[in-house]
């Protein structure tokens, strides 16, 4: 067996009917008017112009399958990162193994590139959650599959390709969100299952013909990075190839405002995703929710007064694993909600259903105040002879319901109840229960002041003038200048995904892509809102310089439980995916939650078949694995690392680490001394 190298070529073509196909070597599918090249601020291969297909410079990679007819085990192939570009021609080379007596080939390909652990059938996913840009779909969710092998005598020197792109394209229009706002996101809702996976053998002959799709999911969750609204604003997505026609949809739009929905009603009306097409349409006549206000960080316990409403919160600082005071009962205490949000500005603005929303009013004992949620007042009962404490809500304010309220400089709250002695205490990080004493488990108060009035109305004003802007690169950082704006009060400066707010005329951007082109954006916000809105963005492009040290940045996911349990989570369930992007991690095993011994883990016993896998996607590259045991306990499993074959066992260990690069999956399995406890997995890619 010897190791091969070859050349593959890629050329776009025009997408029109009537047209023969250019003869050069790579061929793209004729019916669809999708155009691939770089778009400035995201720097992917992807948007619309006219009927046209680009290759990017960089970025792009093929995954080759093949086989011999000496062999029925089909082998697969990466394209190497570096390619030749000229013309729009794009030409690749990659390892391929020959096998010794051999005289037939049998190959395919598919965009983008994924390791798979099997070739028979291949999958790929169509996200959930894509992020489009102003002119096209997100191309992270664009596959491409060559619509028949290609059989050879020997490896020739280039092979040739005819590609067939397998989604389907939207392009919604959405008339109405207020002019200025930014969008946050949008979600596509339909019982049809727009999102979900296709699944094709580019080995066999007929590979469209008999290719599947498979609707798994209802929602397509739109990042809109607060795109300025217009009011009339397009938005791409890609869907699994479905038929909407005679049925309906939702689009559900947030902004920095309001939200809006709106349901569709396609009874007599076709609207149907087709693979390899766009599908046109608009969506107006959305209703406007305003959105609610935020609960905001109490600082001044002066401030909180009879009207407001509030929450108690485990966290005073940004983080989304804060948990508030809920109104479940945990025997004699009450639970925390599951993790949400604590914003970089202290506020919360989602407040999940089983909190305890209350309101202040005066206790029945002077200088204290009482809480109310909709189950009632919060109160604390304590019986001495018994030692027994509880915490819940009654309907009746009385002394029991009556609390004095403090905060200290850290804004630590304090609820004190005169009647028992006693308070209302965060056990552990785990509870709230009715304490003797306050532990170092602090909580905090966010509230909404209710006594704000109305909102005046706003008159009409005029915008400000749009800045001019330049930008300069050094390194991976990018510095942008403009000249000062009348009536200006600060500039909100974003440069690709980043956003800052200055009051100077300049601003920097630092760690951002080498060798990237970036979209700089500037709008001058108003000193006198009464008088002037906020300007039209002036935009500049600029692009980082070659990176000196030619390495990549490694990325981190991280699951600690029970912080990052998925909702549902129930123990003895089996696991499931836990997480779907650039890697997947799943697991056979089966949850342990709230458990009398006090384990909230992964569960893998030591004579099952359960195991644990973390997959490479989208082209990454594992480097490192970590599990964490639950405290007193172990990870006792074998690892099968699929690039090189080797295996790695960690018995009776606290912290199970693997290092390397790996391409494919990693597969933990029991390795039959004791049971696994897992209470964190840490995985990082490139």
């Amino acid at each position: 067996m010897k190791r091969t190298i070859f050349a593959l070529s890629a050329l776009a073509l025009l997408a029109s009917c009537n047209q023969e196909p250019i003869e050069t070597p790579i061929k793209q599918e004729q019916t669809t008017t999708i155009a691939v090249e770089v778009t400035p601020e995201q720097q992917t291969r992807t948007y619309t112009e006219g009927n046209k297909i680009y290759w990017n410079a960089t970025g792009e990679q093929l995954n080759i399958i093949y086989f011999s007819d000496m062999s029925s085990s089909r082998r697969q192939s990466a394209t190497h990162a570096n390619y030749t570009l000229e013309n729009n021609v794009a030409t690749f080379t990659a390892d391929l193994s020959t096998t010794d007596g051999a005289t037939t080939y049998t190959l395919g390909a598919f965009y983008p590139y994924a390791y798979k652990y099997t070739t028979s059938s291949i999958s790929l996913t169509i996200p959930q959650e894509q992020t489009p840009s102003a002119t096209s779909y997100d191309p992270a969710a664009d596959i491409l599959v060559s619509k028949e092998p290609v059989v050879t005598n020997g490896l020739p020197d280039k092979i040739q390709f005819q590609f067939a792109r397998m989604v389907a394209f939207a392009k919604m229009t959405i008339k109405g969100i207020g002019a200025g706002e930014k969008i946050e996101k949008v979600v596509f809702k339909s019982s049809t299952k727009p999102a979900g996976v296709v699944e094709f053998k580019v080995h066999e002959a007929g590979t469209l013909d008999n290719a599947k799709w498979y609707n798994n999911y209802e929602e397509i969750t739109l990042n809109m990075g607060g795109r300025v609204a217009t009011g009339e604003d397009d938005v791409w997505f890609v869907t699994v190839p479905t038929d909407l026609s005679g049925t309906e949809f939702t689009v559900d739009v947030t902004t920095d405002k309001n939200n809006y929905t709106k349901t569709v009603d396609l009874t007599g009306k076709t609207l149907n995703f087709k693979r390899a097409d766009i599908a046109t349409f608009s969506v107006s006549g959305l209703t406007v929710v305003e959105k609610p206000k935020a609960y905001k960080l109490l600082t001044n316990a002066a401030e909180l007064t009879a009207g407001d409403t509030f929450v108690i919160c485990t966290k005073n600082s940004a983080s989304s694993t804060a948990k508030l005071l809920s109104t479940v009962a945990d025997g004699s205490a009450l639970k925390f909600t599951e993790s949400m949000t604590v914003t970089d500005g202290l506020e919360i603005l989602e407040v999940p259903a089983t909190a305890a929303v209350m309101t202040v009013e005066a206790g029945t004992i002077d200088g204290t105040i009482a809480c109310k949620a909709a189950q009632g007042y919060l109160y604390g009962n304590y019986d001495s002879e018994s030692w027994t404490s509880k915490l819940s809500y009654k309907e009746t304010k009385d002394a029991e319901a009556s609390w004095t309220f403090s905060l200290d400089g850290s804004s630590h709250a304090t609820l004190y109840n005169q009647t028992h002695g006693r308070y209302l205490n965060n056990y552990y990080g785990s509870k709230f229960n009715f304490a003797g004493s306050q532990g170092t488990y602090y909580y905090y108060i966010y509230y909404i002041d209710g006594h704000s009035g109305e909102t005046p109305e706003v008159p009409e004003v005029t915008p400000l003038a749009t800045p001019v802007v330049s930008a300069t690169a050094a390194g991976n950082a990018i510095t942008a200048t403009w000249a000062a704006i009348n009536g200006a009060k600060d500039y909100t400066v974003t440069c690709g995904t980043e956003t800052q707010t200055v009051a100077a005329t300049t601003a920097t951007f630092e760690g951002l892509e080498y060798e990237a082109e970036y979209t700089i954006s500037v709008v001058a916000n108003p000193a006198d809102e009464a008088a002037n809105t906020a300007s039209e963005a002036g935009t500049t492009t600029a692009t980082t310089e070659a990176n000196p040290n030619a390495s990549t940045e490694a990325q981190t996911i991280t699951f600690n439980f029970p912080a990052d349990f998925p909702a549902g989570a129930a123990s003895g369930n089996s696991v499931g995916t836990l997480y779907s992007g650039d890697v997947i991690i799943s697991s056979t095993g089966s949850w342990r939650v709230d458990k009398t011994d006090g384990r909230d883990c992964i569960y893998i016993g030591r004579t099952t078949s359960n195991e644990l896998r973390i997959e490479a996607q989208n082209g990454k590259t594992i480097t490192k694995v970590t599990l964490t045991s639950y405290a007193g306990y172990y990870v006792d499993l074998k690892a099968k690392e699929y690039d090189g074959y080797s295996t790695t066992t960690f018995k009776n260990a606290t912290t199970a680490e693997w290092t390397g690069e790996c391409k494919s999956r990693i597969v933990y399995t029991p390795a039959g001394n004791s049971h696994s406890n897992i209470a964190s997995i840490s995985v990082e890619y490139k």
